[in-house]
């Protein structure tokens, strides 16, 4: 008898026309009209609610006719609430402009990462603005996205001196780095020191360390998807900067509907210590741009642009004779995007990405007036992507979305009249479908995905399934777990060991053999402490397969003659973080395990940390309105190849009747031995003086504050006639840097 009263109900509920309409529309900062990504929009009193999504739009549905109180509310923007009605049967638009500013004492503001908490099913993700960003201290007088991603749990640096990541167990050509849709595939300056994102222009920059859905795929362990500012599309603005290490100027304000964005940067220390140093003969800088555009054709159709130009300009000459050797290395980044963002209807928001990257380089050296010899690199990725969210019901809400790309690898040496060029393409396609449920509505939610993927080169089909759990048995606390499949379709010739690296070769994986997959599995707890603080735990799983990996102590290793390797990574890791108030920050930690097999060969690469922690902390207005920021790291030893032993090998030299000898060492198995505790601290304080026309900024920063005398690498010291001694290379010493700004 019960089934049949409930199919009845069922069956009236859907001849009974739905007295119900809907509410949508777009959350944007009043001040410069770029949009609020997880702005927390819900109606007063009642449990109707959503987060905009990263392009500022929000839909709630199935909401009862009748008059609400509509409320937009952001950490840093005063609350706006606007009285509406529902009609039955239609979809009432209202967007919502927030002013930034305080707000009352006793008024609860929502955070982005609240919001996101309380609608998303999301694990292992961390998003950093560009407040965030900017108060971090900078090295060399330049901050750095890459550097303040290293301070997250989870993400390894191997060095002071490198700003790549590596990522609960993966190498950094596990992770797809995306800027407004550009695939960057080697998103470094400076041998590895500096990434080519002006900060300043940053929005936004998100970090999935794992677990991350099924409109990423490509990469096994990571994706890091940073935004372009859109411009300010009220007034023009801008500024200037100076550092110890480069300028930089940003300009940006109001187009007939829509805005734009330029930035720029340009070294110029390293050309000065070179001088300084009397190195005659080497020249070296780089620079990078960004700029972004758009256009608002009606407000539910708009069009954005972005570009993105970098590279690095190596040279060296003979000084004495300088038609004796004449060369000049450059490589960099470039690419340009185009996306749409358009509302089909009040449930149905598409947008479409198209994206042209370019990663290049350009050798040319003349050894005298008529010999000449070049080799060329380039990497160019064409990408057609189009993204669909249908609003399918009252918290149910279905993804679909088709990733289409086209990737060509190129290497041309020349020299007198011999040439050698190979070239190869891939197609990577893929099709995918994501669910997310709110099955017990605020308490239980599910998100399973798939995702297809054909791989030109050996004919690869490959499925991805994803899924992702969300339990909330409280209103401040959240039980996750997810589980997916990931496929890589390209690899990189270059040795991860290295210390320093120029750039990476890319390459599609060869036919003959399999592609690279990892299994990652998660499971964590976050808990809201009060509403600025949130407790993150997550213990982590990946497994790696048909790994390719270079040959051991090469420079580069020929695509054919990659080693397969397995292996797995595993770990827990801890981030406590305020977002407002007196002090604002992270504590990190991470404990984890990393082991690759090669055959018989197990060991543990160089980037396995054991333990890891981090503290970020900034004090706003701390004294005589100066703004401090420190941070601090601590990390136990990094595996490295030592020698176990050495002797003396004699040569005896007839014609001399002379004998001779020199040391012999015996190296230990590889990556058996580990650098000492590393640990550093950087400080930085800043003061803005505000004038009728504008703001003038003064930073100090200090890198290695108390000058820790960490290792890079040691060497042995075998002068002639003495046992040979360990030394070491230590790595940054104490840097202070000053510098500049100024805002108009």
């Amino acid at each position: 008898m019960l089934y049949k009263t409930a199919l009845l109900t069922l069956v009236l509920a859907g001849i009974a026309p739905a007295q119900v309409g809907a509410i949508n529309g777009y959350v944007r900062d009043a001040s410069n009209g770029e949009p609020l990504a997880y702005a927390n929009v819900y109606l007063e009193g009642t449990s109707h609610g959503a987060a905009s999504n990263d392009r500022g739009y929000y839909y709630l549905s199935s909401v009862p006719a009748g008059e609400y109180e509509l409320v937009g509310s952001y950490v840093g923007y005063q609350t706006e609430r606007r009285h509406l009605r529902v009609n039955t049967n239609s979809t009432t638009t209202i967007d919502i402009n927030l002013d930034p500013g305080s707000v009352k004492v006793d008024e609860v503001i929502i955070s982005a990462e609240r919001a996101r908490f309380e609608r998303e099913v999301e694990l292992s993700t961390t998003r950093l603005d560009t407040r965030q960003l900017l108060s971090i201290p900078k090295v060399g007088g330049e901050m750095d996205l890459f550097r303040a991603i290293q301070l997250l749990p989870g993400v390894i640096a191997t060095s002071d001196f490198s700003n790549r990541l590596y990522i609960r167990g993966g190498s950094p050509d596990q992770n797809l780095i995306l800027l407004d849709g550009i695939t960057v595939y080697n998103p470094s300056h400076l041998f590895g020191m500096y990434s080519p994102f002006i900060s300043e222009a940053i929005a936004d920059a998100t970090l999935m360390a794992g677990g991350f859905p099924v409109q990423y795929g490509g990469r096994l362990s990571s994706v890091l998807d940073i935004t372009t500012k859109e411009g300010n599309s009220k007034t023009y603005t801008g500024h200037g900067s100076l550092s110890m290490l480069a300028g930089e100027v940003l300009a940006e304000g109001p187009l007939p509907h829509g805005s734009f964005l330029v930035a720029g940067r340009r070294t110029w220390l390293p050309d000065a210590l070179l001088n300084a140093f009397g190195a005659e003969g080497l020249g070296y800088y780089f620079y990078d741009l960004m700029g972004k555009t758009n256009y608002e054709v009606n407000h539910d159709f708009r069009i954005t642009i972005a570009g993105l130009g970098a590279a690095d300009v190596l040279t060296f000459w003979d000084p004495d004779d300088p038609d004796a050797l004449d060369a000049r290395l450059v490589w960099g980044n470039r690419g340009v995007s185009g996306q749409t963002n358009l509302i089909l209807s009040p449930v149905l928001y598409c947008e479409a990405t198209g994206a042209w990257s370019n990663f290049y380089s350009n050798f040319r050296v003349a050894f005298n007036e008529t010999d000449t010899a070049r080799m060329t690199t380039d990497l160019t990725d064409f990408t057609l992507k189009t993204d669909l969210t249908w609003y399918l019901a009252d918290r149910h809400t279905l993804a679909l979305g088709a990733d289409l790309k086209m990737t060509g690898t190129e290497m041309t040496a020349r020299f007198d009249t011999i040439s050698l060029t190979e070239q190869d393409t891939l197609w990577p396609l893929a099709a995918y479908v994501d669910d997310k449920w709110e099955i017990i509505p605020d308490r239980f939610f599910v998100k399973p995905g798939l995702r297809y993927s054909f791989y030109s080169n050996g004919n690869r089909h490959e499925l991805e399934p994803r899924l992702g759990l969300k339990f909330k048995p409280g209103k401040n606390t959240a039980f996750n777990a997810s589980a997916g499949r990931y496929t890589q379709p390209m690899v990189t010739l270059n040795s991860t060991d290295a210390i320093f690296s120029i750039y990476d070769m890319w390459v599609p994986v060869p036919d003959s053999r399999s592609t690279p997959s990892a299994l990652h599995c998660i499971a964590g707890v976050e808990h809201w402490l009060r509403n600025d603080a949130i407790i993150e735990v997550e213990a982590w799983y990946k497994d790696y397969s048909n790994l390719l990996e270079a040959r051991y102590g090469d420079f580069a290793t020929a695509p054919d003659s990659l080693l397969v390797a397995d292996g797995y990574s595993y770990g827990c890791d801890l981030m406590l973080r305020k977002t407002e108030g007196w002090v604002t920050g992270w504590v990190g930690y991470s404990y984890m395990w990393t082991r690759r097999s090669i055959g018989d060969e197990i060991y543990h690469p160089h980037y396995d940390r054991r333990h890891n922690l981090n503290v970020v902390a900034n004090f706003p207005g701390l004294f005589w309105g100066m703004d401090l920021s420190a941070n601090f790291t601590l990390g136990t030893g990094l595996p490295y190849a030592g020698n176990i032993g050495y002797y003396p090998r004699y040569e005896y030299i007839p014609g001399e009747n002379e004998t001779r000898y020199s040391w012999r060492f015996i190296q230990g198995p590889r990556d058996a031995f580990r650098y000492p505790l590393y640990h550093r601290l950087d400080a930085g304080l800043s003061r803005t003086w505000t004038l009728s026309w504008g703001e003038i900024s003064a930073f100090l920063d200090v890198t290695n504050l108390y000058y820790a005398r960490n290792v890079l690498l040691y060497y042995w010291d075998t002068e002639e006639g003495d046992v040979p001694e360990r030394e070491e290379i230590p790595m940054m010493p104490i840097l202070p840097s000053i510098g500049l700004k100024v805002k108009f």
